[in-house]
């Protein structure tokens, strides 16, 4: 069975984006959250006096958002966190959408391992 690959643009409006694809993905969706050196890319500082850059300061800040809110949602249970290398200190940054099972529910299927590192 494919799964659903999405790619969320880290940029304003990428919360509500990123809610959206939570709620409406199915166990083993994944989501590119970034594409990068996450750890890195969140440490960028952007003075605000630097007005030419402001959309890149807005952009780094979402992105600190958005990586928060997937760091708890991953604690929850509710996403798996992978990394996918592509180059030298560069990054796929995915998340795998578990759904729960209940009592009565049929048995979720195991997520395939494509090389994945975890997060």
């Amino acid at each position: 069975m494919a799964r659903n690959r999405t790619v969320l643009e880290v940029d304003t409006g990428a919360l509500g984006e990123y809610y959206d694809w939570l709620q409406a993905a199915s166990n083993g969706d994944v989501l590119i959250y970034w594409q990068g050196d996450l750890q890195y890319d969140r440490q960028v500082v952007i003075p605000e006096s630097d007005v030419l850059r402001t959309a890149d300061r807005q952009r780094i800040n979402m992105l600190n958002v958005i990586a928060d809110r997937i760091m708890r949602d991953a604690k929850a249970g509710e996403l798996s966190l992978t990394q996918f290398r592509i180059g030298e200190s560069i990054y796929e940054y995915r998340a795998t959408r578990r759904r729960q099972s209940y009592p009565g529910q049929s048995k979720v299927s195991e997520i395939p391992n494509d090389n994945l590192v975890l997060a």
